[in-house]
């Protein structure tokens, strides 16, 4: 049998233990809490944070959405492209730019090399993520031209290649072309 000493000794320090246990699970649950909440996270461009992280529009990345895809895409390109009904159209210069509106959209200025009433040929692009682009039918010179396509970009070699196909309806010419653009 237990002695008198030892009983209350051995329930003391049981107790003790199970107290101790029981707080520091306490204090794993509520840091575990703050860290998912959202209390002091300040997502930028109307993100909305859930869980403690943000979840961003699209046409946003980063910890905050303080990224804005189409940063990584403005600039002035280098263009190769080549057709199967035209075959190879010479090299030229082309720029990508930014909307001023809408977060992921892209206009490709100089498209195909392409001038109509002496202005450069303007194409709008939706970015799909980070690296993807659709170009959706559209038409332009008074509606001379009918453009449509899509492409991706690699951001290691500063290269976007867009796959489209064009129309024209002054000389009844269609075609599917393939476009390198790189980045200088």
């Amino acid at each position: 049998m237990f002695s008198y000493v030892v009983f209350p000794r051995i329930l003391r320090e049981t107790l003790w233990a199970i107290g101790f246990f029981v707080l520091l699970i306490s204090q794993m649950t509520l840091i575990g809490c703050r860290r998912g909440s959202c209390e002091g996270v300040a997502c930028l461009n109307g993100g909305a944070c859930r869980g403690g992280r943000c979840s961003c529009p699209a046409g946003f990345e980063g910890g905050r959405c303080e990224i804005k895809w189409t940063d990584s895409w403005t600039g002035n390109y280098t263009v190769d492209d080549r057709c199967a009904v035209v075959g190879f159209i010479p090299q030229y210069e082309a720029q990508i730019t930014p909307s001023t509106v809408y977060p992921d959209v892209v206009y490709f200025e100089g498209f195909g090399d392409i001038r109509c009433e002496g202005q450069r040929l303007r194409v709008e692009g939706r970015l799909i993520g980070r690296d993807r682009v659709e170009i959706a039918r559209q038409s332009s010179c008074n509606r001379r031209y009918t453009i449509w396509g899509s492409g991706w970009r690699d951001g290691a070699r500063r290269t976007l290649t867009i796959e489209y196909y064009y129309q024209d309806f002054q000389t009844g010419l269609s075609d599917s072309c393939r476009a390198t653009w790189v980045k200088f």
